[in-house]
C-alpha cells in the first residue's frame, strides 16, 4: 500500500512548531517583487569547499542553497515540502520511498537533471572510496537507489528512517552535476555546478564569492536578483559598519549585544531567528581528567548559565537543560540539567581527587561569542577552585577541529534539524560522525537506533526523553543556552524569511532602489 508524502510526513516526524524565540521583526513586505541588483552579504571567510559532498561549514551552505537545489525543501517551521522532487510515495512499512522528479530541469552546464543524476549523487555519498561527509549518516539506512524511469527514482532503505526526508532538504539532498563533477574531479569544490537559482562565477579566497542569476532557472519567475556577492567580513562589528554605510545589504549570525548599535537605525530591518542554536560546554569523556565523572559534575555545578545568558545574550536567550528547545515535539520539560551550586561543585571536586593548582586547557574559537563564553566559564571555574587556561583557535579552523576531536574542553554550538535524529544521531552514538566528545554508551546507541526506526510519535517521543535523560546523567557536555540570533538587512531588501535551520536562503529576495 502506498502512503502519500504528506500523510507519511505527519506520521513520521510530526509537525515541528516554531520554538519560543518567535520572529519579532518585520515580515516580508507584501508588494510585487522587482528584478535586478546585487545583494551584498557579509560573512566570515571559513569557506573551504562548494562541493556539497564534503561541505561542513555554515558559510558554505549559504552559497550552496543558491547554486544547488535539494530533493526536498524545508519550510520556516521545519515542514518538508517538494523541490526537485515534486512528490514522494512511501511503502513497504517505510522501507521504500519513490520520488517523482521535476521535468525539464537542467544543470548549469546544460546537462539534464533526471533520475540517473539523483542515483549518481546518492551513490557518491554512499561510496566509501569517495569519502563524503554524509556517508556515515546515509550508509546505515540506504541500501540502494534504483532508477524506474527518467523522472522516477526509488530509495530502498535497510529500515524505516523518518528523518531521511528532512535530510534530503539539507546537505544530503544537494544535487550536483555528474558531468561537471567528473570533469573537475577534486577541483569541483572550486567550480560548483548545480540546478540552482544562481550560477557560480568567481571565488577569490579571503575576499568574496560571486554567483549570478540563472537565466534558465526552472522555478517560474525566480530569482529576482541579478547576483549575490558574499564578502569576507572578519567580525560582526566590521559587518555592521559596512551595513550601516550601505556597502553590505545583509549581515547574519548577530547576537543581542551585536545589534545594539543598529537597533534604532531607520535604514535597517532586524529579523529574529525562529529556532535558537544549542550552545554547550563539552569535553573528551575518554581523556583524563574528563574521564572522571565527578570532575565533570564539579564543572557542571560551577557554571552559572543565567549569568552567561545575561552577558552574552543580553538576558534574552532560553537557558538549556538539554539539546532540545521548547516547542519541538521531542522536547521534555521534565529534563533538568545541573544547577549552579558552588558547594556541590567543591564537593564533587574533592570526590574527583582534583589537586588545587591543576590547570585545565579551555579551547575557544576566536569568534566573539565563544571568547565571551570561555572567559565567563574561566571566571566561574576559578570561583569553584578550578584553574582553566584559555587557548584560542582560529575561527576558520574551529568546526573541523572540533568534529575531528582535535580540541578538547570547549564551548560548542549545534543547529537544530527537522527531526531529532538529524542532530542527536550525529552527536551521541559511539560511531556518530560528529561525535566530538568520544562519548560511548551502548544503551544510548541502542535507544538511538530504536528511535530512528519508527515513524510512530507515541513510540519515538518517550525514547527521546530517555535519550536526553541519559545524556544529562553521563555529562559528555553541559547545556548552556539556545541562542537568540538576528539577521540584519537594509530596508530596501525584501522577502527575507528565517528557516528554522538558521541558514539564510536568499533565493527569493529582491531589492528596491
Amino acid at each position: 500500500m502506498l502512503i502519500k508524502s504528506r500523510k507519511f510526513l505527519i506520521a513520521a516526524i510530526g509537525a515541528a512548531t516554531t520554538v519560543g524565540l518567535l520572529a519579532s521583526s518585520p515580515s516580508a513586505v507584501a508588494e510585487t517583487p522587482v528584478r535586478g541588483g546585487t545583494l551584498n552579504v557579509g560573512f566570515p571567510s571559513d569557506t573551504k569547499t562548494l562541493n556539497p559532498m564534503f561541505s561542513v561549514q555554515f558559510t558554505e551552505r549559504q552559497v550552496l542553497y543558491l547554486v544547488y537545489n535539494t530533493l526536498t525543501k524545508l519550510g520556516p517551521d521545519f515542514s518538508i515540502n517538494p523541490e526537485l522532487a515534486t512528490k514522494w510515495d512511501v511503502s513497504d512499512g517505510g522501507k521504500k520511498i519513490v520520488f517523482h522528479l521535476q521535468k525539464g530541469v537542467k544543470f548549469h552546464d546544460g546537462t539534464d537533471f533526471d533520475a540517473e543524476a539523483v542515483k549518481w549523487n546518492i551513490d557518491q555519498r554512499l561510496d566509501e572510496k569517495v569519502g563524503s561527509r554524509q556517508r556515515k549518516q546515509l550508509a546505515p539506512v540506504i541500501n540502494s537507489v534504483d532508477v524506474m524511469d527518467k523522472h522516477t527514482v526509488v530509495f530502498n532503505l535497510k529500515k524505516p528512517f523518518p528523518a531521511l526526508l528532512g535530510m534530503l532538504g539539507q546537505r544530503a539532498g544537494f544535487m550536483a552535476s555528474p558531468a561537471a563533477s567528473k570533469k573537475w574531479g577534486k577541483d569541483f569544490g572550486s567550480h560548483p555546478v548545480g540546478t540552482g537559482a544562481f550560477v557560480f562565477k568567481k571565488w577569490v579566497r579571503g575576499s568574496h564569492i560571486l554567483v549570478e542569476r540563472n537565466k534558465d532557472y526552472w522555478e517560474k519567475g525566480l530569482p529576482y536578483l541579478d547576483a549575490v556577492k558574499f564578502k569576507d567580513t572578519s567580525a560582526s562589528v566590521v559587518g555592521l559598519q559596512s551595513l550601516g554605510n550601505g556597502e553590505l545589504d545583509y549581515v547574519g549570525q548577530l547576537s543581542p549585544n551585536d545589534i545594539r548599535p543598529i537597533t534604532n537605525n531607520s535604514d535597517i530591518n532586524l529579523y529574529r531567528a525562529t529556532v535558537g542554536r544549542w550552545y554547550s560546554l563539552q569535553w573528551h569523556v575518554y581523556e583524563p581528567p574528563f574521564d572522571n565523572i565527578n570532575l565533570r559534575r564539579a564543572i557542571a555545578h560551577a557554571i552559572d548559565r543565567k549569568k552567561i545568558v545575561e552577558i552574552t545574550m543580553a538576558g534574552k536567550a532560553e537557558i538549556a537543560n538539554g539539546p532540545t528547545p521548547p516547542g519541538l515535539w521531542w522536547y521534555d520539560a521534565s529534563i533538568k540539567s545541573y544547577s549552579y551550586d558552588l558547594a556541590k561543585s567543591k564537593e564533587y571536586l574533592k570526590k574527583a581527587g582534583y589537586k588545587a593548582g591543576t590547570e585545565l586547557t579551555l579551547y575557544a574559537s576566536t569568534a566573539s561569542i565563544y571568547k565571551q563564553i570561555s572567559q565567563l566559564v574561566q571566571e566561574q571555574l576559578a570561583a569553584a577552585g578550578i584553574t582553566a587556561k584559555i587557548k584560542p583557535v582560529s575561527r576558520k579552523e574551529w568546526y573541523g577541529r572540533v568534529v575531528k576531536r582535535l580540541v578538547n574542553f570547549t564551548p560548542t554550538r549545534w543547529t537544530q534539524r527537522p527531526d531529532p535524529d538529524g542532530l542527536l544521531y550525529i552527536l551521541l552514538p559511539s560511531k556518530g560522525y560528529a561525535n566530538s566528545t568520544g562519548y560511548n554508551n551502548p544503551k544510548m546507541d541502542a535507544l538511538l537506533d530504536e528511535a530512528r526506526g519508527t515513524g510512530d510519535l507515541s513510540v519515538r517521543k518517550p525514547l527521546y526523553s530517555k535519550i536526553q535523560k541519559i545524556l544529562i546523567e553521563d555529562i559528555p557536555n553541559v547545556p548552556l543556552f539556545f541562542a537568540v540570533e538576528y539577521g540584519a538587512a537594509r530596508k530596501n531588501v525584501h522577502g527575507y524569511e528565517w528557516i528554522a535551520d538558521q541558514i539564510p536562503r536568499f533565493r527569493e529576495l529582491w531589492k528596491t532602489k
